[in-house]
């Protein structure tokens, strides 16, 4: 599935824009500030059914009150429109069906880099977290089913943590739905990762073209519904002084390793770069294992520290896929179709 045109009405500093993509290599370039991110965040709507970086108020034109996509590919075509009804709702249309979320049926599976995944390395626990369960549930129905699950009675037995009178009794019911739902939680993490060791390293040689170690370990153990189970009902006592939950898979964290030493102390501004577009490559096998469709691949500001061989190897490992990417100059390579924002 390719994307053919997307057009954009009072979506961030987009008055109304329309962008073709007659290429399997499309840049869009012009100066910082001129609206090529939101180009990128339309699209993840369209194809995903919600932004990578903000609420639909955020996305709304400054004094407008409404903003809408049109993206049209070579099988169907998608339109999202917010703020035309008194409740302000988002809602797609999609083959003459109106509904308020994209049918699961037309989610198209998405590669997505931004400046904002190289906080990946150094960030908090809960930003590896999010990455985990944002990638898992685009591809995983169950995935995202029992991560729903689990959340809801996170905070329904951190609630109950309030009280002094609370017993394992009192969460039974609580606990017994967190040790199944973050049982799986955890297995799924497991397998992904195991997935992304497989070739990880591999890809960061030829980006970085020397010979370093790379390695993504989880910090949480498989377990069983039933240990987890009593893994919670253990941590009673010291749950309530806390008054929240300190196990689980909420809890765990994703470290990613470089020569055997957290990659967070010792790699450099180039290497995390190198080590976020790995992972990138790597998704996108894992994607189209999965999937029967090929993922878009959506590139943020990429190419701002690669040299003119790196871009070129990061290109070819990405060949036959659609590619969008923005910057702030031309990339010069044949075959790629280049649209120039203006400010």
């Amino acid at each position: 599935m390719n994307i053919r045109s997307l057009r954009l009405q009072n979506f961030r500093n987009h008055s109304d824009e329309t962008v073709s993509f007659d290429s399997p290599i499309t840049v869009i370039y012009g100066n910082n500030g001129t609206g090529k991110t939101a180009i990128l965040e339309a699209i993840y709507i369209a194809l995903r059914g919600s932004s990578f970086r903000g609420t639909d108020k955020d996305i709304l034109k400054n004094g407008k009150p409404w903003y809408r996509i049109d993206i049209e590919t070579d099988s169907y075509e998608v339109t999202s429109v917010y703020g035309v009804n008194e409740y302000k709702r988002k809602y797609f249309l999609v083959e003459d069906r109106k509904s308020l979320r994209l049918p699961r049926q037309f989610r198209r599976p998405v590669v997505l880099f931004t400046p904002d995944d190289l906080r990946l390395v150094d960030g908090s626990p809960s930003r590896r977290r999010k990455y985990l369960d944002t990638f898992l549930s685009q591809y995983d129905p169950t995935y995202a089913r029992q991560l729903r699950r689990y959340e809801r009675a996170l905070a329904q037995r951190n609630k109950l943590l309030k009280y002094t009178e609370t017993t394992n009794e009192t969460l039974f019911s609580w606990n017994v739905i967190l040790s199944d739902a973050g049982t799986y939680i955890i297995n799924a993490r497991c397998d992904y990762i195991n997935k992304l060791n497989q070739s990880i390293q591999a890809y960061y040689r030829d980006i970085s073209g020397n010979n370093d170690h790379v390695r993504l370990e989880y910090t949480g153990y498989r377990a069983s519904s039933q240990q987890l189970l009593h893994a919670y009902e253990h941590s009673l006592a010291r749950d309530q002084c806390a008054q929240h939950t300190s196990v689980g898979p909420h809890r765990h964290d994703l470290e990613i390793r470089l020569n055997d030493r957290p990659a967070e102390e010792v790699a450099s501004r180039g290497e995390v770069r190198t080590l976020i577009l790995a992972l990138k490559y790597r998704e996108v096998d894992i994607v189209r294992a999965n999937d029967e469709v090929d993922p878009v691949i959506l590139l943020d500001d990429v190419f701002g520290e690669l040299d003119e061989v790196r871009q070129n190897n990061l290109l070819k490992e990405l060949d036959g896929l659609q590619i969008i990417i923005t910057s702030t100059h031309t990339i010069g390579r044949e075959g790629i179709a280049h649209i120039y924002l203006a400010d």
